[in-house]
């Protein structure tokens, strides 16, 4: 990875071939992980890390072929950009020190706001960027003294350490960055403003696995809080399901389709705190494969969203309306990612939810009564943004619409594949 660094700024084509390789090369190395697999002191790889160091790989593949034919200004900068967020992703998810995560899951975040920064589209950008970095910064600060706390005193915070910890302010600061990253419901409003002033590729990353990281954070220090959340979980879950349900209402009033698929992110990101805090077998594993279809069938949409706008410098409903008549071939994958996104058999995305519905209902009977209406409305607001985009009566502005190109169903295709036969081989996920 440190070598694709050196080749970014001088042959590209080599930079994707590489890219490419290298990811293949990762993916056939698995053998089913029934603990961790030690890289070298300090590095190991488990099951959920596998898998979290593979979808970073990918979405940053396909970001890198989202912009393939863009000859954008700074062009070296942005391989570069690109290659250095995939090397801190693969880095927070491989190492087994709490230190070492805090600091490579800052360090990613650096990358993502030049992206945001220097391709953005509206000078509203410089504010979003702001709002992303300083949300996530001054939440996790708390985490990191709590870090260098349990360094005085054990010399180390490693993943496997066995002790809990008793302090609710402690367990507090460190749950709430990951929460914040998430977003819970009431931090959430730096997600709608990051995604729609960022390019197309600065979403598909945000949405894919950006919002992973905090999942898998939580997942790591779930042993060392685990009174806190056995004690407070009902305030978290009854949160993150109003917060569900509130969302998805305000997803069915938007107008544009970028602010519309990242509250759609927020709604499905609460469904994973939920599972995630009724701290089932049942739950844990939803949440972990919920994480996994959302990076593809998130970034997939956003990438939609993205090649519209190109065609027609346009995201809202009331203007770009009618897509039918002039990208047929596109209405087909509008279609498949808006019912990815709403979890249609056969998709990765129905087993979690599933999944997830069994863990709470086995946490508590009553939130049912919620996620029947969270299930509903997300089938409404899925199958809005298919029916305002698609059909009704075309504006004028249309008739300028320019084909798609290979790339962009290759891109598609590569979202839309692992989504539906990861459901033929479920052994990645047990």
């Amino acid at each position: 990875m440190l070598f694709l660094f050196l080749i970014c700024l001088y042959m590209w084509f080599f930079f994707f071939f590489f890219f490419f390789f290298f990811f293949f090369f990762f993916f056939f190395m698995y053998s089913f992980f029934d603990g961790y697999y030690l890289v070298s002191y300090g590095f190991g790889l488990d099951n959920i890390s596998y898998l979290f160091c593979n979808l970073s790989i990918f979405i940053c593949l396909l970001m890198l072929y989202s912009v393939l034919l863009v000859k954008s200004s700074y062009g070296e900068f942005y391989l570069f950009c690109v290659g250095f967020l995939m090397f801190m992703l693969f880095l927070v998810f491989s190492v087994m020190d709490f230190f070492y995560f805090y600091f490579f899951f800052e360090g990613s975040l650096i990358p993502v706001f030049l992206i945001i920064f220097g391709w953005g589209l509206q000078p509203e950008r410089l504010m979003a960027g702001y709002y992303f970095i300083f949300y996530t910064l001054f939440v996790s600060f708390p985490f990191l003294l709590c870090i260098l706390y349990i360094h005085f005193f054990f010399g180390a915070f490693f993943y496997f350490f066995d002790f809990f910890l008793f302090s609710d302010f402690f367990m507090f600061f460190i749950l709430v960055s990951f929460l914040v990253k998430f977003p819970l419901f009431g931090v959430h409003l730096w997600l709608p403003s990051a995604h729609v002033e960022a390019p197309v590729s600065g979403s598909m990353i945000l949405a894919g696995v950006l919002l992973s990281l905090g999942g898998y954070g939580f997942i790591r220090v779930m042993n060392f809080i685990y009174f806190f959340l056995f004690n407070y979980s009902f305030f978290f879950i009854t949160l993150s399901l109003y917060g569900c349900l509130v969302v998805s209402l305000f997803c069915l009033v938007q107008s544009d389709l970028k602010i519309l698929i990242a509250y759609s992110s927020v709604c499905h990101m609460s469904m994973v705190i939920c599972g995630l805090f009724t701290m089932t077998s049942w739950g844990i594993l939803g949440s972990v494969i919920f994480m996994l279809g959302h990076g593809f069938v998130s970034s997939g949409l956003f990438y939609l969203v993205g090649i519209v706008y190109e065609r027609l410098g346009s995201r809202s409903f009331f203007i770009v309306k009618g897509l039918v008549n002039f990208l047929p071939s596109l209405s087909l994958f509008w279609f498949i990612f808006c019912i990815l996104n709403m979890s249609c058999p056969p998709s990765i995305n129905l087993f979690s939810e599933i999944s997830i519905l069994f863990g709470l209902a086995s946490w508590n009977l009553n939130c049912i009564f919620f996620l029947f209406f969270i299930f509903f409305f997300s089938a409404c607001y899925s199958l809005t943004i298919f029916f305002l985009s698609q059909h009704g009566l075309y504006s004028n502005l249309l008739s300028y619409c320019l084909f798609c190109f290979v790339r962009d169903y290759y891109v598609l295709i590569l979202h839309f594949y692992p989504v539906i036969f990861l459901m033929f081989n479920f052994f990645y996920f047990f």
